[in-house]
């Protein structure tokens, strides 16, 4: 399930029934800042004009590649992109990008996060990422839970955390505000 390569990269990678996720590491996130052309041909993917799936500005960009440079031992902790085959032979789609807010806490918990474009919605593919991401994640055994927040009229979102293992967090629409609902996972290795 998670290996290096693909594309002819050494990038991290995890593998799924239908998709391919690939974090970013110091390498991809210039690409991505500075030379979009190069960063999907870096992937093996073809270029997506409405990239990204949400708002990212230069200074967000910036932030990220800064953070990268200099802990490039945390790739996999930051963000990945969501990759799908398209055609048999060709060039694969970037469908939406997912990950983490970190590496693991001194309590040993984590926060996803995931967002697909329009036309990628309502196919399973981001129930099938948040997978691919949590068994990645839950291979460190310092993770002992995620949480993971969602506005709460995002209803496909919410099913998405739920499909996945997450249960709404009590009392979170109250202490979150009313627009956030909170999720969390708990690790449980005695189900492992």
């Amino acid at each position: 399930m998670t290996h290096a390569g693909g594309a002819g990269n050494d990038h991290l990678e995890v593998t799924t029934g239908r998709l391919r996720l690939v974090a970013l590491d110091p390498a991809l996130a210039r690409l991505e800042d500075s030379d979009r052309e190069a960063f999907f041909d870096a992937l093996g993917a073809q270029v997506e004009s409405a990239w990204p799936p949400v708002a990212i500005d230069a200074p967000d960009l910036a932030g990220r590649l800064e953070s990268l440079s200099r802990r490039p031992h945390e790739a996999g902790w930051g963000g990945w992109i969501i990759l799908m085959g398209w055609t048999p032979g060709g060039l694969d789609r970037a469908v939406g990008i997912g990950g983490f807010f970190g590496p693991p806490d001194e309590a040993g918990e984590i926060e996803i996060g995931y967002a697909m474009l329009p036309s990628f919605r309502e196919q399973g593919l981001a129930t099938e990422a948040v997978e691919g991401l949590l068994g990645w994640a839950l291979k460190d055994e310092r993770v002992k839970s995620v949480r993971a927040h969602t506005l709460a009229h995002l209803y496909a979102s919410r099913r998405v955390l739920e499909k996945t293992g997450f249960a709404a967090a009590p009392g979170a629409d109250e202490a979150e505000g009313d627009q956030t609902v909170r999720y969390d996972y708990i690790r449980d290795d005695k189900a492992a």
